[in-house]
Parts: C-alpha cells; structure tokens; sequence
C-alpha cells in the first residue's frame, strides 16, 4: 500500500530485477506466508527466486521503501500485517479479476476428495470390467492454466500410470545438485534454453529401461514444447519414449487470464484455490502463496509462444500416427476427465489388440483379450512387497490374479494386510472397522506382528541362523532331507550355538534345518541352495515367471546387515526371488523429515511431521501414506549410502539437509505369508527440516508431500489406520514414541514398545 500510494515514479521505470524482487518480497514482507512455508514454495515456482529466499523482512521493507517515497518509515512497513490477499499491482501479488465477473458460467473447479473420488469411480465401474489393460504412455499437452495440473491425477489414480512433469525433473537434479542439475541451472541462468539432448537423456532414465515408469505406463506432462523435441519423441533414437497417445487440453484465453491471475496455492497441501472458482477456507489463508510470474505481462507472453508452437508439435504427432485428441476444458474438470478417460481407454484397447495380433503371428489358437492383457501386465517390483496381499489360504496364482484386480480399487479399501487365513473379505473389512475403532495405536503395530513361530522352523549354515522354513517348504524339502546332501534335519540338542537351539528347540517338531552341511565355503553352498531353488521351482513353491536370476547375499542373523564389500563376506548367495520361501530377512531405510513450532524456535519438540503419498500408480500401496523417504536397502549400498540416494530421488533435498540427517534406530517386525515368515528391519532416521524447506517430488513415485501438525498424524493413525503403508504406521509410531509424543498410559503401551523391537531371530 505504501508503495502504490506514494511513489513518484511508475513500475514501468524500475529496473526489472527489482521488480522480480519485489513480486516475492512483497508477499512475504506482508504477511500471506508462514515462516516454516516461505523460501520453499518460491525455490519450487521459479529458480531465480532461489537468491531471494533467505531475504530478511527488514530487507524487503527497505526495497520497498526505496523504491517509494523518502519519508517511508521502514520499520512500520516491515511489521505491518495483512492477512487476507491485496489487490494485484505490477509489483504486488493477488487478484486482479473483478470477482464479480464471472464470465466463465460452465467453468467450474471441484475440490480435491470429489476428483479424487470421480477418478476412483471409473476404475471400478469401466475399467474393471475390461481386460487387463497394458501400460500407456501418454503425453499431457496444453497451455498456461488450461488445466493439465488438474486432469494428470486423476488419470493418473485411474489408469496406474507414473506422472512425471519435466519441471519437476529439473528442479529435483537442481535442488539435489547433481551434475546435471547444476548444468541446467547454470544454462538457464544465462537466459539459454536447455538443450534438446539434456533434456532427453533425463527422461530416458527416467521412463525408459527398466524403470518402474516403464513397467506401469507414463503420463508426461511440460514436454514437448518444440517441434524438435516433438520429432525427437517420435523418432527412431528414443523409442522408449515414443508415446501412445496424445492428450491436448486447451481453454479460451479470457478464462486462462481470470484462473492464472487469482490462483494461489496452499503452501502445506499444494492445493490450488481461485477467489471466485475454488475460494480456500478461512483457516488456511496464512499458508497461501502465489507464483511471482503470474502477472499480465508474463502471462500473455507465455499464451502467445503456446499458440505459436502447439499446431506445428500437434502436426508432428498426427504425421507420425499418434493417436492425438483435443479437449475443451472450459467447464468442469469432471467433464473433461470422463471424456479424456474415454479416448485412453479406446487407445489402450487398441493396443491390446495390436499385440494379440503379433503374438499370435498366424500361429496356433487365438488368445483372448484377457490372456493378452495379463501377458502384459508388469510383475511386482519385489515379490516380497505383494505379500501383505495374499490370503494364507491363497496359492501363488489366485494371490496374482486378485492382487491385479485390486490395484484398480481405491486405496483406502486395501484392508487385505489385516486379513486372517480363512476370513473372507467382507468379515475382514467388518472386523477391522471394529479393531480400529477403539483407537488405540496398537492394533497399527500388531497387523505387521502376526505369526505363530512355533510354525517355522529355523534354517542354518554351520550352527548359525540365517531363516525361517514354512511347513509348506519344508515339505516340499523332504527328499533332500532325506538324502542329507542339499541340506539336513539337526536336533535342538545337537546345536552348539545356544541361539540356533533355542530357536530350534521352540519350534513345534524340535528340529532346525541345516543348508549344504558338507560344504566348504560360500561358492559351494551357493551351488546347493541353487539346486535347492531350482527344485522348489519344477515342483510348483516358487513360480518361475517370479525368478529374477539375480543373487543376493545371505548373512547369518547375529551379522544382520552386511553390504556388499564391507568387508565380511557372505555365508552363501541366493537367488533373490527365493529368499523370503527360506524367511531371510530384508532391510529397507525409512526417513522422518520434522519441523518445530516456529513460535517456539528453543523447543526441540516437533510440532509438524513431513508425510508423503505414495503414487497412484505403484504397484503396492497406491495411494496410502508414507515417510517422507523410504525405500528398499540393496546389498550393493551402506545404509548412509542408500538414505542419501533416496533423499535426492525422492524428495530432492539439498546436500546440507542429506548431513544432517540422524540415525535413529531400527524398527523390526515379522509376519506370516503364504510364500514364508516375511522378516523385515528398517533402519529409521530423523532429520530437522529447515523451515520453509518442502519436499520436492521429482520422480513421481509421490502424489503429494503434506505438513501435518503432529495431533493429525496422531488422530490419522488412530482412526484411519488403512490409509497408512503397514510399515510406515509403524516407523510414525516409533517416532512419536521416541520423541514422548506418545504417554505411558496409551493403551499396550509395553506390548507396543516390545512390538517394534522383535527380534530377528
């Protein structure tokens, strides 16, 4: 108000730097961001504004007064709040459309459950009554505000496939500074745009190979953006990025003007709010932000490169094939997804298709549609993920076929973890609902602590631990039990080591099993567990189409984990597929990412927990909440090693917040399958967010990272537990447990302690 009031001089005559740094400084210094949301949300929407991020109050306020009248006083201007959005200026963010000029009826914008819901919806009702689908690769076409940020979830929840926006890419190897992030942004810095190849090679990791994009399908959305980089998709070098189909969403420029010049954004959630169309509620007006180039000039200069380069990329699609449609998303967002889903749906079919008529080549029967789709489907990313899934009653092809069907259900319907054997989906469903109910944080705890050990009898090499035997492979073992060459029984009483007898002794037929007993080292044992597997295989205990040739280290329990050239060297080596029919235990690391309360900057106590939500479109868990960071722990990485991998991949945080991270122990926990006595260890880590820092997907294994204050992470795990990965509600609870967030008098608080800790062994 100062500035438009009393200074001389127009906006037009400031030198544009200052404008740029006026635009944030304006919508910090009064007031609209928090202290814990302000650098983030400005290092996310534009990268200039990275050097303005840690600019004080007081900066901004003699900026201001400089640019303004000489008897502006600085310190009145620095402290003056305003709490509700300004009128927009040159050089003032907010809303510039007379809110009473509605000029766009049809146009509406639903709220965030409602698309979620729609999305949910036609996967149940259409394209579930279809042949397993293949995995599209689709990409999202359109310009400023036209709605892309909109539609690419819900297509993405829908149809399972891996939303991947080149912006968010970009930004994620900058924030990470990996060389080529730092490449980028020193050519962007000087006003270049990044070159065709760079660009290329990133999505090429990124969606090509082996990469789970690859095996699930890919929406990409801010790509292409010229003809050549157009050709470059449908050319010959990139064929792992040639794309299905086409999907152009495209609105009248009057109505891109009005949206893009009153949107704001929730810094916490990521929301989007407009004060006509989608006005936010009254308690989070202090964590809305808006993009600093949301402004007339800008906006109309990106209209007009949009319409100069749209037809001819549009051209280069339709010579080479791809199917290509435009949609008119003037009008509810709901509308256009159905129609938008529609088009994919047909392209999917036809794609189906295609591929039955390859693979049946004039040869043999013809295969139906849903023997095709199925050929098609990509296998789980680890077979000991899709454990939780199976029912013990259920063999191998009855869990598949059910696990498929389910990954197009909604999210907060996946109950099948809490299942017992026997229980039919309905009672399960009804029984949880009662156990949850009660609120107690235990019952989170004991659905990953559910076996009877006595059950499972222990596997050793030489006198040491190193897994778990179901009756079922054990029966399957019998007749090389009973040769005594592959492997051999061993009584309790036998063992020299007291903790090989004691875990034998427990066991209901008094006996431990002991791998390749007359073997003189690694190599030779590792021949025998291979005969061994290949015998389960031929006898139907592990399928085949799940082997993935791949050997992974095997390491007696008291060793726990080893990675590969720490120095100790493995007792033998399996196939990886095979080492949850023998219970070895896997590793992954979880990170908890805390922030405290920014009124309270001395209190160590966190106030607010980082959580993320898992993509619609993996294959495990879609959609349910999770750490900020987690992910497998592969032999060939330290645990230090594999935290900083992951924190830069998903979650592109900065090397300073990766130092500062801080083990915090492990969290164990073991449960029975059909396959075996799935044990796991995850090694949990805290670190302290810089306030203002958000966690930056930029892989799109992430729907969204929120900030939820600690009392709502505390309620969503009492009373909505199955919107929770099983595990990650564990590694919450330890946190909340280790920081005194959780009391003594919980309910089961001894068992829910002991819980967390089970022993490997």
């Amino acid at each position: 108000p100062t500035l438009s009031r009393q200074s001389p001089r127009s906006a037009a005559s400031l030198p544009r730097g200052l404008m740029i740094h006026i635009l944030l400084s304006s919508v910090l210094s009064f007031g609209l961001v928090p202290a814990i949301t302000r650098p983030s949300r400005f290092r996310r929407l534009r990268p200039v504004c990275d050097v303005y991020a840690s600019v004080s109050d007081r900066e901004v306020a003699e900026l201001l007064c400089d640019a303004s009248a000489d008897d502006c006083d600085v310190a009145e201007l620095e402290q003056r709040p305003m709490r509700l959005p300004p009128p927009r200026t040159p050089t003032r963010a907010g809303y510039v459309a007379d809110p009473s000029l509605v000029s766009w009826a049809p146009f509406t914008y639903a709220e965030p459950y409602v698309r979620r819901s729609a999305a949910r919806e036609y996967a149940r009702t259409t394209l579930s009554k279809l042949p397993p689908l293949p995995p599209l690769r689709v990409v999202l076409m359109g310009g400023v505000a036209a709605g892309k940020g909109t539609i690419a979830p819900m297509l993405s929840q829908a149809f399972r496939v891996r939303c991947i926006g080149v912006g968010e890419l970009l930004r994620g190897e900058t924030r990470a500074r990996r060389a080529r992030g730092v490449e980028a942004s020193h050519v962007m810095a000087a006003g270049v745009l990044l070159p065709d190849e760079l660009v290329l090679q990133l999505l090429g990791e990124r969606l090509g190979g082996g990469t789970d994009a690859s095996r699930n399908g890919w929406l990409l959305d801010g790509f292409p953006r010229t003809t050549s980089q157009a050709e470059a998709l449908v050319g010959g070098s990139w064929a792992e990025l040639r794309p299905d189909a086409v999907v152009l969403v495209e609105r009248p420029d009057e109505l891109a003007r009005e949206f893009a010049l009153g949107r704001c954004c929730d810094s916490a959630t990521g929301q989007t709010y407009h004060p006509v169309y989608a006005p936010a509620p009254a308690e989070i007006c202090e964590r809305l932000v808006w993009r600093v180039d949301d402004t007339s000039d800008a906006l109309n200069r990106r209209l007009s490169d949009h319409k100069r380069s749209v037809e001819a990329i549009v051209g280069v699609f339709e010579s080479a094939g791809i199917p290509l449609r435009r949609f008119d998303n003037a009008r509810s967002e709901l509308e256009t997804f159905g129609e938008v889903a529609d088009f994919l749906r047909s392209v999917a079919m036809g794609k189906l298709e295609a591929a039955r008529s390859d693979l049946a080549g004039g040869r043999g029967r013809k295969m139906s549609l849903d023997e095709v789709g199925a050929a098609m489907q990509p296998s789980p990313a680890d077979p000991a993920d899709v454990a939780p899934y199976c029912f013990l009653d259920e063999d191998e092809e009855e869990c598949l076929s059910r696990f498929q069907r389910e990954r197009r259900r909604s999210a907060p319907d996946d109950v099948d973890a809490f299942c017992g054997a026997g229980e039919s989906e309905g009672e399960c469903v009804i029984r949880y609902k009662e156990e949850a109910g009660r609120g107690e944080l235990l019952a989170a705890v004991q659905r990953c602590n559910s076996y009877a050990l006595r059950e499972f009898t222990p596997l050793l090499v030489g006198d040491e631990q190193v897994g778990w035997l179901n009756p079922t492979v054990l029966e399957a073992l019998t007749t090389q039990l009973a040769v005594g060459r592959a492997c051999e029984h061993v009584e309790a009483s036998m063992l020299r080591s007291e903790a090989a007898a004691a875990a034998a002794g427990q066991c209901e037929n008094g006996f431990a099993v002991r791998i390749a007993p007359g073997a003189s080292g690694a190599k030779e044992r590792s021949e025998f567990a291979a005969a061994l597997v290949e015998e389960l295989v031929e006898d139907g205990v592990i399928p085949r189409s799940k082997l993935r040739h791949e050997l992974q280290d095997v390491h007696p329990f008291s060793a726990g984990f080893v990675a590969a050239g720490g120095g100790v060297a493995p007792v033998l080596r399996m196939e990886r597929a095979s080492m949850i029919y023998f219970g070895v235990p896997s590793y992954g690391v979880h990170v908890n990412g805390w922030v405290r309360d920014p009124r309270r900057p001395s209190s160590r106590e966190p106030s607010a927990m980082w959580v993320a939500t898992r993509s619609m479109s993996k294959a495990t868990y879609p959609g349910l909440l999770d750490q900020m960071v987690a992910g497998g722990q592969p032999t060939a990485l330290t645990f230090d090693e594999n935290v900083r991998k992951e924190c830069e991949e998903e979650a592109s945080l900065p090397p300073e917040v990766i130092a500062a991270i801080e083990p915090a122990g492990s969290v164990s926990y073991r449960y029975a399958t059909p396959k075996g006595l799935s044990t796991k260890v995850l090694m949990t880590h805290d670190v302290e967010m810089p306030q203002g820092l958000q966690p930056l997907c930029s892989d799109g294994e992430v729907e969204q990272f929120r900030l939820l204050p600690i009392a709502e992470v505390l309620r969503s795990l009492r009373e909505d537990l199955p919107v929770w990965k099983p595990n990650s509600a564990l590694v919450a609870i330890d946190f909340l447990v280790r920081h005194r967030l959780v009391s003594e008098s919980e309910p089961g608080y001894a068992e829910l302690v002991r819980l967390l800790r089970q022993r490997v062994s």
